[in-house]
């Protein structure tokens, strides 16, 4: 049980990590950041619209702003769209993919793209499929300024469904782990729906020429890599949060965790706190699933696990403002012995599928 005893002392160590965040204001200063969000777009006819809206309406100086999106190859309206959005609204701008690119994975290649486009001091990343809010660009923006690093945002999963506020508990539960690590100083991961960083520590790092064969894990590159260079920060300010869909069914679901999952692995070896953590999540999980298989006696250490991960998910739902539901946390506990082990291995395998 020495793995079970790690798990939970890291644990122990998230939610302190928790109460160590402060809330940073949104503060103008007379050096406002030229920025650039900049969005891998691929089939996204449905999601651009809303997005584009969003974006267009931000509370933050239009002469400091710019959107530029790239349409990485698609086969539906997004064309379209991106045109008459940039015929409309000077901040937007697009940019088109025709092929695939042989000397840089797809989604790595079109925010290349983006970013070498880019005019801004600061790049913002978010998702198509994503709503952020009116001030999103001031507070990850000003964030990034003031504390000199790497901003990374909440995004949180929309959706009223059981299978939907499951996805939103897990996500808030991968997202907790790192808000708890960054209290530390330790800035394991984050997610490219709502990122912020300054071009110059783009360039700094040789951009994702390092990671150009990897097929995802862009946005665990950079925060790794933009953290250790300067620093990071888990941006809590309420403004900067965004939502995302829900997948829509389980196997799209699985497939998008065993594929975060691959690239722990390698990721993970850069880190060793971060390696030990995902090791002893595994092994604590296998034992237990081992042991109700094998009738040994795993209610002791199962109680403990509940107790501590569910402390942690509920405070970290308090620190971004997101309704954890018992009843969903109970259904979301209970698969983890099985569902852990499970993503752990096909991960390590690479088996997934991504749209290319």
């Amino acid at each position: 049980m020495l793995s079970t005893g790690i798990y939970l002392a890291f644990i122990l160590f998230i939610i302190a990590g928790l109460f160590r965040h402060n809330e940073q204001s949104i503060i103008s200063t007379d050096q406002t950041p030229v920025v650039s969000v900049v969005i891998a777009a691929r089939n996204e006819e449905k999601n651009l619209p809303d997005l584009i809206q969003d974006l267009v309406n931000q509370e933050y100086p239009l002469d400091k702003l710019e959107v530029i999106i790239v349409d990485d190859r698609s086969t539906d309206s997004t064309a379209k769209i991106l045109i008459e959005a940039a015929e409309n609204f000077a901040v937007v701008k697009y940019i088109r993919v025709e092929k695939l690119p042989t000397e840089m994975t797809p989604k790595k290649h079109a925010l290349t793209l983006g970013i070498e486009m880019a005019k801004g001091d600061v790049i913002l990343s978010t998702d198509a499929d994503c709503r952020v809010g009116k001030f999103w660009v001031s507070s990850m923006a000003y964030s990034v300024v003031q504390q000199d690093s790497i901003s990374i945002g909440y995004s949180k999963v929309a959706g009223k469904s059981f299978f939907e506020r499951i996805q939103m508990l897990d996500f808030l539960g991968i997202i907790t782990a790192n808000a708890g690590a960054g209290g530390w100083g330790h800035f394991w991961s984050g997610t490219g729906q709502n990122l912020a960083y300054k071009k110059s520590d783009f360039e700094a790092i040789g951009g994702f020429e390092p990671v150009k064969d990897r097929i995802s894990g862009d946005d665990m590159y950079l925060v790794q890599s933009i953290s250790k260079l300067k620093s990071g920060m888990i941006n809590i300010d309420a403004n900067s949060f965004v939502t995302t869909a829900a997948l829509p069914t389980f196997p799209n679901f699985i497939n998008q965790r065993i594929r975060w999952s691959s690239n722990s692995k390698d990721n993970a070896m850069k880190n060793h706190l971060f390696f030990i953590f995902l090791s002893s999540a595994f092994l604590c999980n296998s034992t237990l699933l081992l042991s109700f298989l094998f009738g040994y006696s795993w209610l002791f250490a199962f109680s403990l696990k509940f107790i501590l991960e569910g402390s942690a998910v509920f405070l970290g739902g308090k620190l971004f403002n997101t309704k954890v539901d018992p009843i969903v946390y109970v259904a979301w506990s209970l698969a983890q012995p099985i569902y852990i082990p499970v993503v752990g291995l096909m991960g390590l395998q690479n088996r997934f599928t991504w749209k290319t």
